[in-house]
This record gives structure tokens, sequence and C-alpha cells, in this order.
């Protein structure tokens, strides 16, 4: 992976909202990276601010409520020059471009992210002719092709057919060929078999595994089921309470995970022919509002903690060459920039 550009660069992101209650901050340190042709996971549990992060790098946060307070969102764009999406106006013009066109995004759930009173095939073609500038037949064959390349079945017929009558998995692949129509450098995909049963899963992991290849598109891969990561990722970041506290190739994630959170994601996922209890997280994530400053925020749930977890945030170490872990567990390892 050494050899691969940077196509998107985070750096200790903050993405605060204000709310009648105080000030949740959602994202609250946040740094990654990912390379070109790289799919790269985003895991944790609910209200970790994995799809925060998201709509930061969309710029999508809903203002005056949210903003963007601190860090970087380095871009590079199709034409080699590189921009801080933090520092870009969302309704500017350069922005615009970028969403939609140079960043796609697949949504949660694909029946309220699309338009029931438009035609699929009219969605994709907004998108085509607003930013590749082409003709309206024009755009009505990109949406054909993109639809085929998804396996969406007949697609000259069904690019004039609704939401409604798609079943979930063909909602999905339309979601794919949309956010494809426009060749992105990179795709954000937000839990994008949550709604699916476990064989359209497995149909829409493989869609996407031949699209990465096809396409060369790095991927950002937004979920709480484990088996997903294990499936799309190369490497992965473990969120919790908006900031990443481990970081590692995926093999390391799954046969050498270093920190609690990350064990107890693993003890907790259910397998064929396992003999042993599950094991769950006791707890749940504390709620935003509340958060102690300058503490481990995961010490109330951790089976670990020490003294010095509830009195001193944790520094990222570096355990081994590319694997860092925000834990108490391993002070007098060497210390990393977060």
């Amino acid at each position: 992976m050494a050899n691969k550009d940077t196509v998107i660069s985070v750096e200790d992101l903050k993405t605060y909202f204000r709310s009648d209650n105080g000030l949740v901050k959602a994202v609250d340190g946040a740094t990654f990276d990912i390379k070109r042709g790289e799919s790269v996971g985003i895991v944790g549990e609910s209200g970790c601010g994995k799809s925060v992060t998201s709509m930061s790098i969309m710029q999508l946060i809903r203002r005056p409520r949210g903003d963007i307070e601190g860090g970087k969102i380095m871009f590079t764009r199709q034409n080699g020059k590189t921009v801080d999406i933090a520092k870009l106006n969302p309704n500017g013009s350069e922005m615009r471009t970028i969403r939609g066109n140079e960043i796609a995004m697949i949504f949660q759930e694909p029946m309220t992210s699309l338009n029931p009173v438009y035609t699929v095939g009219a969605q994709i073609m907004e998108a085509v002719m607003l930013h590749q500038k082409l003709t309206k037949k024009q755009a009505r064959e990109r949406a054909i092709e993109m639809l085929s390349k998804v396996g969406i079945p007949a697609p000259k017929q069904r690019v004039d057919e609704y939401p409604h009558q798609f079943s979930g998995g063909m909602r999905q692949r339309a979601m794919i060929a949309m956010a494809l129509s426009c060749d992105p450098e990179f795709l954000i995909a937000d839990e994008p078999t949550t709604a699916l049963d476990v064989t359209i899963e497995a149909q829409i992991l493989r869609l996407m595994k031949d699209i990465q290849q096809d396409f060369g598109v790095s991927i950002m891969i937004i979920t709480h089921d484990l088996g997903v990561i294990a499936e799309m990722a190369e490497r992965v970041n473990v969120m919790y309470t908006g900031k990443v506290v481990e970081h590692a190739v995926t093999d390391d994630i799954f046969h050498n995970p270093k920190h609690p959170y990350t064990q107890g994601l693993l003890h907790s996922i259910p397998t064929i022919g396992r003999k042993q209890r599950l094991t769950p997280i006791k707890g749940t994530v504390p709620n935003l509002l509340t958060l102690p400053a300058n503490v481990c925020y995961f010490a109330p749930r951790c089976p670990h903690a020490m003294d010095i977890c509830t009195k001193q945030e944790p520094p990222l170490y570096e355990l081994e060459t590319g694997h860092t872990c925000k834990c108490w567990l391993y002070k007098g390892s060497k210390e990393v920039s977060a």
C-alpha cells in the first residue's frame, strides 16, 4: 500500500452539534487516511461517529446546529489538486463539483434515499447531466449502462420504473449505479447491506468488490458488521465516541486485536459451530452530552480498566508498523501523533 497515493486524509477532524441540552462532540479528533484504489473500513457501535464522519467528508452537516469545528479533510482531486474539504463552502461551486461527482456516497437506506416520485433512471440521469454535461439522450444511455453494470436485469425497461417497483437488493444496486455514474475517485458506503438479507448482502459485497477492480475507486465502508469488514476492507479504523481507538490491517484486527473495545466487538460475533457463550460488551455507548474531559471514555465498560483510565486520556501508541492503539495497557510503547 505504501506506493499508492493518498486520496483522502482526515486529520484531527472535529464535528460538533449544538442542542438545547448542550454541545455534542459527535466526531472529536478522528484521524485516518485512504489510499487510491484501497478499501478501508470504519467500524463501531451506533453513536460512535461513523456516519457523521462520512457526512463531514461530503459537507452534508446540517448547519447552524452542526459544524466542522476543527481538523482537515484533504482530498486529492481528479486534476491532481489537493483541497481541504473542511474549509470549502458547503454550497459553493467547488464543493458542488466534488460532491456526487468526484466523491459519491451510498446511503444506509435506499428506499428513503431514492425519491419515490421520480423514476430510477431519471435520478441517475440528473447527476450525470449536472456533472458530466451530457444531453438527455446521452444521460439515459449512461443510466441504462450503469444499471446493466450493477446487475439489474432488463435495464432498458427498469430505467423507467419507480423505486417502489424495485426489491430491496435492486434498490441498493440502483444506488450504487447512481453513485458510480460520474466515475468518482472516492466512494463512501454507509452501512450498504444493513437492510438486506444475507443472500442479497453477499451479492452486493461481491458487486462492490468487482466495481472496485473495474473502476479503481477508493472505498470507505462504514459498518457495525465485522463480517462485511472481513470481506471488503484492507485496513480498519475502529471508532469509539468520535475517536479512532485502533487502526491496523484487517488480518491484524481479527487475529491480533489490541484495544479492549475491538476485542469486545469480536467476542460479540455469533459464528457457526461456536461452543463458547457470546460475551457482549457490558453497558452502552456513553451520552455524548455528558462526557467528562480528558479520560478514557471506554473505561466504564472495560474489563481491563485501571485507575489512570479515569484520570487521563490515553495517547495513541504504535505497537507494530501500521498498528496503532489508543489504550493505557500499552503505556511505554512508542507514542505517535493522532
